[in-house]
């Protein structure tokens, strides 16, 4: 057996079995980690159908907030999917294997249009990954690596079925070859592919919005000492885009990730950011978040947003006591009554009234 036999026969299905076993098992160990995390203990099976019918969803709640970048998202998902399977090469191929499956194709013009889409939306999720600075920084190797092999099959393909470069001899002569190892390197990365939030260190606050919202408690925070940690299990996430919507700070990202090691932490969590935390100048308790706290006090330069809630409301309690009007002047026996605000109070400030 030559190397290109071996190419399309055996590593070929190799390649789809270790795929369909991948994704059956991330499809099990994602319904474990569901009824194992339900909240409604009570209802764990009716709670598990919900998170799959917003699993399948194909459109997250994060989306509204890039409207454009969303849709070029979902146009580029939508053709990668489309024109694999609907290309008449590929059907004509699957009627000639031992399954002799055979459907309608797509035109080829409408292939080869939708293959320029894929290929523009490519090159400018790429550009954009390397020229704008923010994403830049926040980019992993494996991001770029994942643009690269999923358009690598569709440009080798054009190639392959329009002779394109067949004037090169050595690429024309191998063509085929290098298109049906690409098709097998992006069929091998889906497997290990998952779709994981992150939290953009250079915005995030810790405020912990995103863990309060998660409907299938993916996102945790634990205040271990003088740090908040957040943590992520990647099993449970839906990606449906409640972190990335509710974040204050626009912080909070669906992100890919190419991680073999993934698929066999099924129960563990992973932590994803982490903040100290700001004491209290007045008890000296932990409180809140120092992100969070620097962010408010570009703001509000009152002393009180150093103090703890407990602290707070007793040196508040302590001010307005000292500049009412019973302290200053009055002092009459049995007199508790506070009649009037101090002059400055800001509407966050509490409104003592008169008993009645």
């Amino acid at each position: 057996m030559d190397f290109y036999s071996f190419i399309e026969g055996p590593l070929l299905w190799i390649v789809f079995f270790v795929f369909l076993v991948c994704l059956l098992m991330r499809l099990f160990f994602f319904s474990c980690t569901l009824i194992r995390s339900s909240r409604d203990r009570d209802n764990r099976q009716g709670y598990t159908l919900a998170t799959y019918g917003r699993f399948f969803l194909p459109f997250h709640k994060g989306a509204a907030k890039k409207p454009i970048y969303a849709t070029l998202r979902y146009t580029f998902h939508l053709c990668m999917l489309i024109v694999p399977i609907w290309l008449s090469g590929h059907i004509v191929l699957w009627s000639e294997s031992r399954f002799e499956w055979e459907w309608v194709g797509l035109p080829d013009a409408w292939a080869d249009g939708m293959t320029f889409v894929l290929l523009a939306l490519a090159a400018y999720f790429l550009i954009r990954r390397i020229i704008i600075p923010e994403i830049r920084l926040n980019s992993s190797t494996s991001d770029f690596i994942l643009i690269i092999l999923t358009a690598l099959p569709f440009i080798t393909g054009y190639f392959l079925t329009h002779g394109t470069l067949d004037s090169i001899s050595f690429l024309g002569d191998n063509m085929a070859v290098i298109h049906m190892l690409s098709g097998e390197a992006m069929i091998l990365m889906a497997a290990f592919l998952y779709c994981e939030t992150r939290l953009n260190p250079q915005r995030c606050t810790g405020c912990a919005a995103c863990v309060q919202n998660c409907p299938t408690e993916t996102l945790e925070s634990d205040d271990k000492g003088k740090l908040r940690v957040f943590n992520y299990s990647h099993f449970q996430c839906i990606c449906c885009g409640s972190c990335v919507t509710v974040c204050p700070e626009d912080a909070a990202e669906l992100r890919h990730d190419i991680n073999a090691k993934r698929l066999f932490q099924v129960f563990s969590k992973q932590e994803i950011r982490s903040v100290e935390l700001e004491a209290c100048e007045r008890c000296g308790a932990l409180f809140a978040p120092e992100p969070q706290m620097k962010k408010i006090g570009l703001t509000f330069a009152h002393d009180y947003k150093n103090f703890c809630p407990n602290c707070r409301k007793t040196n508040i309690g302590d001010v307005f006591h000292q500049l009412s009007p019973w302290h200053r002047s009055s002092k009459k026996a049995g007199e508790t009554t506070f009649n009037s605000v101090p002059k400055g109070s800001g509407p966050g400030d509490p409104v003592i009234r008169p008993p009645q």
